[in-house]
């Protein structure tokens, strides 16, 4: 294997998630062609970028649009058609000139609304990243189903990051399922950094959250700053809906809750490490019950106490290790357990065995021998 394409859901630029933390281990003789979505406000990449190994290139393409009226348009099968091929040209006249066009070349994907067109590119292997349920997004469109169903069909192996995944790909018709879970950079999370400044002049202790916000129940957040207002209640992170701190009425007038938008992954784990708690406050719904979340080794690397409702098998069979609630009122109430016990050896143990090292070593080896094969 010495050609690797990815089809993105996600910038390269904007989010260190599994798919950059992969990627950068991979071997330095395997070439790897990033392609990322068009997104409105973010640094775009028309033309090549090279970092490493990997080659980074933005293609304008189908994708989830929250406009009713812009969403209408890509329910037309032909208009889909029409950009479809145009975002295919592009695609095939940049692999021709980067070297990708190879039928030797492994094509991963992790961005559906590529499914159709991927399952037809020649290749020695296609394979599926299941990071997330991607059909359960909101405003997610009927017609994308078939799209990852196309593409399972043609793929020879898949990856789920939790069995709720696995089982749900399964029954679309993936096959060769590899159950490879998310992970931690444990030495950037557990080695020591100096409280930020953004953090500087709160002296309560910090109940906090770094991750996306669209995940979080309002209502909750809520009950939290009620139940424990000599703690500052902290949300890190980027909004994927624009707005949606902004637009919850849940958090008018409460004084000790702060929304400090996204920050660097370099920064991260100083703020993780400036928490008394950090806390996995989710939504128990569909779209949360396949996760098993970066947030929590990383926040367990720190050392960290967490604090999780019980929204999906990963937390439920962590109980051991983590603080768990299946209501609200059992949350807030293991908040208070969790600040009584802010230290266990336990919680960097567990964060040691979900390394990426060993998560990239093993995509590795399963494409190495499926691309043999």
């Amino acid at each position: 294997m010495k050609k690797l394409v990815w089809f993105s859901e996600i910038k390269w630029d904007y989010l260190v998630t599994r798919k950059q933390h992969i990627l950068k281990r991979f071997p330095a003789d395997i070439e790897i062609l990033f392609i990322e979505p068009y997104a409105v406000g973010k640094k775009q990449h028309w033309l090549p970028r090279r970092e490493n190994n990997v080659t980074i290139l933005t293609i304008p393409f189908l994708k989830n649009i929250p406009q009713p009226f812009l969403s209408g348009i890509f329910n037309i099968r032909t208009i889909r058609w029409i950009f479809g091929l145009t975002g295919q040209i592009y695609f095939n006249l940049f692999s021709i000139m980067l070297g990708f066009s190879t039928r030797e070349r492994v094509i991963g994907l992790s961005a559906v609304y590529w499914g159709k067109i991927a399952a037809k590119l020649p290749a020695a292997l296609h394979f599926y990243d299941a990071n997330d349920a991607h059909l359960d997004f909101p405003n997610t469109p009927s017609w994308l189903r078939e799209y990852l169903i196309v593409y399972l069909v043609k793929s020879d192996l898949a990856f789920a990051v939790s069995p709720e995944i696995h089982n749900s790909i399964k029954a679309l018709g993936a096959k060769n399922i590899h159950q490879l879970g998310n992970g931690v950079d444990f030495e950037h999370f557990s080695h020591h950094q100096d409280k930020p400044e953004a953090l500087a002049g709160f002296t309560n202790p910090i109940l906090g959250y770094a991750g996306a916000m669209d995940w979080l129940d309002a209502d909750l957040i809520r009950k939290i700053c009620q139940a424990y207002p000599d703690h500052e209640i902290v949300l890190i992170g980027p909004e994927i809906r624009p707005g949606w701190y902004s637009t919850k009425m849940e958090f008018k007038h409460i004084t000790n809750l702060h929304y400090l938008g996204k920050v660097a992954y370099a920064e991260l784990p100083a703020f993780v490490q400036s928490f008394a708690v950090a806390l996995i406050p989710f939504v128990v719904d569909e779209l949360t019950r396949p996760l098993n979340p970066n947030k929590l080794y990383e926040y367990s690397a720190a050392g960290k106490a967490v604090v999780s409702m019980n929204y999906s098998s990963t937390i439920d069979n962590l109980k051991g290790v983590l603080f768990v609630g299946n209501t609200h009122a059992e949350f807030i109430q293991q908040i208070g357990s969790a600040l009584k016990h802010p230290e266990d050896p336990a919680r960097q143990t567990l964060a040691l065995k979900h390394s990426w090292d060993e998560i990239a070593g093993t995509m590795v080896q399963v494409l190495a021998a499926g691309h043999q094969g």
